[in-house]
């Protein structure tokens, strides 16, 4: 009997995925002590403007409100992550992830001008670099067929465009609730937005080195 074999993960994801778990076992076992890391590490506007807290658009990306939220986003990383690294490599897989995190926990500060109450609370979760992911694998493999649901197929692309959607018109109407919109919306524009330097840069170089010869 053949047996079913699942892509390889590679040992970068791997170390994201594990870093994150860590990080949350960190906070929930700092809170024990009274020690809210929650706070101090996820991104909040007030304090990162006011207090120049200016690690937490970096930090908050591995800090999770609970548990189905980092299963979540840790299932999504594990599921978009190990293509995108084999069509990249491992050097500009982590620059893009990180950069489309921070990109998105910067997105965090502009939240406030939709929504005053949100100068004072923290946003936490690797989802705007999982939406950055998301939009990357939308572009580079956008006639994949996807399931939504488990039940629904549609095509990578289309489901970037309809997600995308769904987030401005969420974020539009203030009934974000807990889900931060502008993170995912602002992972989504800056992984936009790095895809299309990085072409156009690869583009440059080659009509200069076709100058050259």
């Amino acid at each position: 009997m053949r047996s079913i074999s699942f892509p390889k993960t590679p040992s970068t994801i791997k170390a994201i995925i594990y870093l994150n778990i860590s990080v949350y076992v960190l906070c929930m076992l700092a809170s024990w002590f009274k020690i809210d890391l929650f706070t101090l590490l996820g991104a909040t506007p007030y304090l990162i403007i006011e207090k120049k807290y200016l690690w937490q658009p970096f930090t908050y990306l591995f800090v999770h409100a609970n548990i189905l939220h980092l299963f979540l986003n840790m299932l999504m990383l594990w599921f978009l992550g190990p293509e995108l690294y084999k069509l990249w490599g491992r050097g500009f897989f982590i620059r893009y992830y990180l950069i489309c995190g921070i990109g998105a926990g910067m997105a965090t500060l502009l939240l406030p001008i939709i929504d005053q109450r949100t100068y004072l609370i923290p946003t936490v979760g690797s989802s705007g670099a999982i939406f950055g992911l998301l939009l990357a694998y939308g572009v580079n493999f956008k006639n994949r067929l996807l399931y939504l649901f488990g039940l629904i197929p549609i095509k990578a692309g289309k489901l970037v465009l309809i997600l995308a959607g769904i987030e401005l018109i969420s974020m539009l109407s203030q009934n974000s609730g807990p889900i931060s919109h502008i993170a995912h919306l602002g992972g989504l524009i800056t992984g936009f937005i790095y895809i299309k330097t990085k072409d156009l840069e690869l583009f440059l170089i080659r009509k200069k080195y076709i100058k050259l010869n």
